[in-house]
């Protein structure tokens, strides 16, 4: 019991920072899944909205590191990347985790998304993320359109040239069907399940968007 109040403890103060950064930040997070929600509408209202979509490893993590973006309107998690139709979590096959990002590209670039992308993950590592072993997390950028490929190839040569001494092993491929994951998994943090090793893991690379968003790392 005292691991388990010592934990949900450091919960509630890291979704209070959450909140804290988020409203210094005049940060909103976008709607989730299908629901477009006001926000989404206004911004798109009078201009085509882009879309993106990476593998960096776990999907809940990864949703969690663009989620909080001024100009992402809405992200959802899924399977790309593979041959098997209709993959599902339990048997994905040669696909990738992934999430899927729709921004306003009038508030947010592409170039800026791959520039999150980069520092939310290390692409050197191979066969996985951190605790996340296996060929589902590998590291993808899936790119719509010869535009996209070459500011995709041009920031993996740009990361490469930060160490020679190991390599980038993140594939960039044309984006071919994106598979949404079961509606259990559009849900990144359980409000009824704090102490979950899933919302913690989420907790930090949310809590380091929302800093990056505050101290304008990411938009200089």
């Amino acid at each position: 019991m005292a691991r388990a109040s010592a934990g949900a403890g450091v919960e509630r103060t890291l979704f209070s920072l959450i909140l804290l950064v988020a409203a210094a930040s005049g940060a909103r997070l976008p709607a989730r899944g299908g629901g477009a929600g006001i926000r989404a509408q206004q911004q798109t209202r009078g201009g085509a909205s882009g879309t993106a979509v990476f593998a960096l490893g776990s999907f809940w993590r990864s949703e969690a590191s663009f989620g909080c973006l001024p100009g992402v309107i809405r992200t959802s998690v899924g399977y790309a990347g593979g041959s098997k139709a209709f993959p599902q979590y339990r048997n994905l096959a040669d696909h990738a985790e992934c999430v899927k990002v729709e921004y306003d590209p009038r508030l947010i670039q592409y170039q800026q998304l791959l520039d999150v992308f980069w520092a939310s993950h290390d692409p050197r590592e191979v066969f996985g993320q951190g605790p996340d072993v296996g060929n589902q997390y590998r590291s993808i950028i899936f790119t719509n359109g010869t535009m996209e490929a070459r500011l995709a190839a041009v920031s993996k040569e740009k990361e490469q040239a930060k160490d020679r001494h190991s390599v980038i092993t993140t594939q960039i491929q044309p984006m071919g069907t994106f598979y949404p994951a079961e509606p259990e998994h559009q849900v990144a943090i359980p409000s009824d399940d704090l102490n979950s090793a899933r919302s913690f893991y989420v907790s930090f690379p949310l809590v380091r968007c929302l800093y990056c968003v505050r101290e304008n790392l990411i938009f200089q």
